[in-house]
């Protein structure tokens, strides 16, 4: 071979940059060592692209998330702060007037409360009174009770002289008598004694007289006094009872005093908190409103945030397409080992995905996850390139609605939760499972493919 054909032989080596040997030519050694150096820096930059493109995508995906997140906070809050205060077009709002009149209500119920305790203190003094004055009627009744006891001795020794008279009368009467008919045998000699034995006999009679009456009288006294010892017995057995029942009474105020005291110093302290709470409430309004209107602001801040990093990942990602379209040259295209290790990245990152999206399904909760195919690391690669290997353009043409199908599982799951529909969320995860096996073994396929 001819050294002109030899040298030509190199230049085509070098402008397909295939590994030869250069050693006769140090220039054109030079030339494939500087384009082989490059060709590497450009697989490394496309790498960093890559992953930088990833890296925004998920820092956009995130910052909608938390945005949309703090916005949902901050309705749900402006929703209960309307529900709690009524709507920020009433300054005074109608549950905060309602608030208000319930503290009025309860203060005048606590004024009500401490004159109906002033009430009973005073029915309390009066019971006092009563029962004292019962507790000496009771002590009179008593002593007016042993009085007529004592006079029921009196009238029984009176009785007892009556009857000591009755018969010193009879017979005094008898002895008149007797006297009397002496007096008659005697004659003449006993008219005197016959004259003084009548008077004798007439003065006992009348004394006896006497003493029926009197006895009469006594036993008037007697049957008086009966009746107002048992009048007596009755009334202090009434008053005695009285007496008790006035005893329950007053405990019963007593206690009901005590109580109301209780309530009254209940209701002072429900008042003053009341008072407390309302102003406080009014602080919570504004405090409320104010986050409220902090949270939309800090919502809309973040939105305005996200634009930036939307137009950095769309730099980025026509970057990198573009970047994928120079590995058409031969001076930039990607090694086999390479692309299979974009490949087995795509694997992990589906599987991860295939992950997350479980917890979503079974914990019922909304978590970030990348809905879009496009924005995804594989999709990042997959709409950047086309694999130079003509065994991998059949299954790389089909990726494409394939991968696009799989992230709408994604979004069919964030659909059923946020309708409550728990079962179809599980369903959608198990059929996204089970067409995650095809989709990865393509993605099997094309990595046996790479690494030939």
């Amino acid at each position: 071979m001819g050294y002109k054909t030899k040298k030509t032989t190199l230049m085509k080596a070098v402008s397909e940059l295939k590994p030869t040997d250069y050693s006769k030519e140090p220039e054109l050694d030079h030339i494939y060592q500087r384009l082989s150096n490059g060709r590497k820096q450009f697989a490394e930059i496309l790498e960093k692209n890559i992953n930088a493109v990833m890296q925004i995508s998920s820092l956009d995906l995130t910052m909608q998330y938390q945005t949309e997140k703090i916005m949902d906070i901050s309705n749900s809050v402006a929703r209960a702060t309307e529900t709690i205060f009524g709507s920020s077009g009433n300054s005074s709002g109608t549950s905060n007037n309602q608030h208000e009149e319930l503290t009025h209500t309860i203060i005048h119920a606590s004024e009500e409360t401490a004159e109906v305790y002033k009430k009973i203190e005073i029915s309390q003094n009066e019971l006092t009174t009563i029962k004292d004055l019962s507790t000496q009627a009771i002590v009179i009744s008593q002593e007016m009770q042993q009085d007529l006891d004592y006079l029921f001795q009196i009238i029984n020794r009176m009785n007892d002289v009556i009857t000591g008279i009755n018969t010193i009368s009879l017979q005094t009467n008898l002895l008149a008598l007797n006297a009397s008919i002496e007096a008659s045998r005697a004659g003449t000699a006993g008219r005197g004694f016959a004259v003084v034995a009548n008077e004798i006999r007439s003065l006992a009679g009348e004394t006896q007289k006497l003493t029926d009456s009197m006895g009469e009288f006594v036993e008037n006294i007697k049957n008086a006094s009966q009746k107002s010892v048992s009048s007596v017995n009755s009334t202090i057995d009434a008053l005695d009872t009285m007496t008790q029942k006035i005893g329950n009474v007053w405990e019963l105020n007593d206690e009901n005093q005590k109580h109301i005291a209780m309530i009254n110093d209940s209701m002072s302290s429900i008042s003053a908190v009341s008072e407390e709470l309302s102003s406080s409430m009014a602080q919570m309004e504004d405090q409320l409103r104010s986050s409220t209107d902090f949270m939309q602001n800090v919502s809309n801040d973040l939105k305005t945030a996200t634009k930036p990093v939307v137009e950095i990942e769309k730099t980025l990602d026509d970057t990198i397409r573009q970047m994928g379209s120079m590995t058409d040259d031969a001076f930039f295209h990607l090694e086999n080992r390479e692309f299979a290790k974009y490949v087995s990245n795509a694997i992990s990152a589906h599987r991860s995905w295939l992950s997350n999206l479980q917890k979503m399904a079974l914990s019922h909760t909304i978590i970030p996850l990348q809905l879009n195919s496009s924005k995804c690391g594989f999709g990042h690669f997959y709409y950047s390139m086309t694999p130079k290997m003509p065994e991998m353009l059949p299954i790389w043409t089909k990726l494409g609605d394939k991968h696009k199908h799989f992230h709408q599982f994604g979004a069919d799951v964030v659909n059923a939760i946020q309708s409550a529909d728990y079962l179809k969320a599980e369903q959608l995860y198990q059929d996204a499972e089970h067409y995650s096996k095809d989709l990865i073994a393509d993605l099997e396929k094309l990595l046996q493919l790479a690494s030939r």
